[in-house]
């Protein structure tokens, strides 16, 4: 008895010791080296499934105007190539609700928002059109290379799964941070030119990325933003006011199961 009492002892100890070099391993690394470690795993990623819930505020003062809409959007995409099946709902504060169905396959995007309606490709290829430049960057999965400007700026927290990104941006990187996002979709230099001319306040702008220590996929994107822009270039006082939530899950890794395309999108996607 004493004798498998002695083993199962020294058996817990030494799985004690391991575990703590692990931990001091995992202590020991930095956000940089989680944010390289995070970007490997995620081009190697062939499919994934996709939440994300996104809240858009506007409003300017000249002319005076408002609006406000909540998206909850899903998707299962497959990354390599890329073929996206993505639902939809969309709810304006002050207006009509709308489900919708989006496939993407390859550069070509195509949504039906009625049942009753034909397939309807959009011209520009991306869920920007729909959405905006930043949910293009959050789905299917986060588009970590947009983050490389920032890379030096993460802070690293330890957490329970692993680890979180955490980036809380400037009024300087917020105006670097939006022209990337311009770059990013093919601006022209008139919108560049009003950007350099516009004047930022920020009251909050937070960034958490949640990555998972195991596999070091991205589990969780937050964005948290809330800015006052004044514009430098007219004088009838003229600002806006941008609130926005972006809050994005991903799960299933390399576990989605295959995508069924309809055959009126296979046939448009082909011509």
């Amino acid at each position: 008895m004493n004798k498998v009492f002695k083993v199962f002892v020294f058996g817990l100890v030494a799985l004690l010791l391991t575990a703590c070099g692990n931990v001091e391993a995992e202590q020991g690394m930095t956000a940089q080296d989680v944010f390289g470690k995070a970007k490997e795993a995620s081009a190697k990623l062939e499919n994934v499934r996709t939440h994300i819930s996104y809240d858009d505020f506007w409003k300017t003062t000249a002319p005076e105007k408002r609006y406000s809409v909540k998206y909850e959007m899903t998707s299962d995409a497959m990354l390599q190539p890329e073929t996206v099946k993505q639902s939809v709902k969309v709810r304006p504060l002050n207006g009509d609700p709308i489900d919708a169905e989006v496939y993407k396959v390859d550069d070509r995007v195509f949504i039906k928002d009625n049942p009753e309606k034909e397939w309807e490709e959009l011209q520009s290829g991306s869920v920007a059109e729909l959405f905006s430049s930043m949910i293009a960057n959050v789905h299917p999965t986060l588009n970590l290379e947009f983050f490389n400007a920032f890379e030096n700026d993460f802070v690293l927290e330890p957490v329970d799964y692993g680890y979180n990104l955490k980036l809380s941006l400037s009024r300087e990187q917020y105006t670097d941070f939006k022209k990337i996002l311009m770059l990013s979709k093919n601006s022209s230099e008139a919108d560049m030119v009003v950007l350099n001319g516009e004047f930022p306040f920020i009251n909050k702008f937070d960034i958490v990325i949640g990555i998972d220590s195991n596999n070091f996929y991205v589990t969780d994107f937050k964005m948290t933003l809330d800015t006052t822009t004044y514009s430098m270039m007219q004088v009838d006082g003229n600002s806006h006011r941008v609130k926005q939530t972006i809050d994005a899950v991903y799960s299933h890794f390399d576990n989605v199961d295959d995508i069924k395309v309809p055959a009126e999108v296979l046939e448009a996607a082909a011509n």
